[in-house]
């Protein structure tokens, strides 16, 4: 509730920039229309510093509230919905109450190479218990007990560290969240 009431707030501010930027233009030409129409070019060259200094806040304010809009709409999808382990980013998603980690990220982390091959090898090796594009999605995605499986078959410390991390950080949160708000 309370980011949707801050989303609600930055839309506004948002929307209140664009409305002073217009409102603030029309203010510019209603100026500089008489100025032009009485004094030529000389009036236009005169109106061209009210309508600059009325123009230049709300005009950098909106550039900079595209900017901030620009930077976050890639990640918009995956608000929520993605963890850091070390300095990897791990996206995750909820589909039918399972959990799917981005393949790819799982293996960067991890230290794996990640290219078509290694795709082909866990799809046969992991395919059944949940290595593929889940329904509705283009990311190839490891279910929770694929996951597990392919941790659970390797001994080095970094495997066991992001084992730990998925258990403690990840899945735990997002059962506890599954548990907590059943009907969103």
């Amino acid at each position: 509730m309370l980011r949707d009431a801050w989303q609600a707030f930055e839309a506004w501010i948002a929307a209140r920039a664009w409305a002073q930027l217009i409102l603030r233009l029309v203010l510019a030409g209603l100026i500089a229309w008489p100025m032009v129409r009485w004094q030529g070019l000389v009036g236009l060259v005169l109106a061209l510093v009210p309508m600059a200094v009325l123009i230049a806040v709300p005009l950098t304010h909106s550039g900079f509230d595209l900017l901030r809009w620009l930077r976050k709409r890639h990640l918009k999808r995956w608000n929520g919905r993605w963890y850091a382990f070390r300095d990897f980013q791990i996206r995750l998603f909820e589909l039918h109450d399972h959990t799917w980690l981005c393949a790819d990220d799982v293996l960067r982390a991890l230290g794996e190479p990640v290219d078509r091959v290694v795709h082909e090898r866990f799809q046969n090796q992991f395919g059944a218990l949940g290595y593929r594009e889940p329904p509705g999605e283009t990311l190839i995605c490891f279910s929770e007990a694929a996951l597990r499986r392919f941790l659970s078959l390797r001994n080095d410390a970094r495997s066991r560290e992001f084992a730990r991390w998925l258990e403690r950080d990840v899945l735990f949160a997002h059962e506890k969240r599954r548990r907590e708000a059943p009907f969103s």
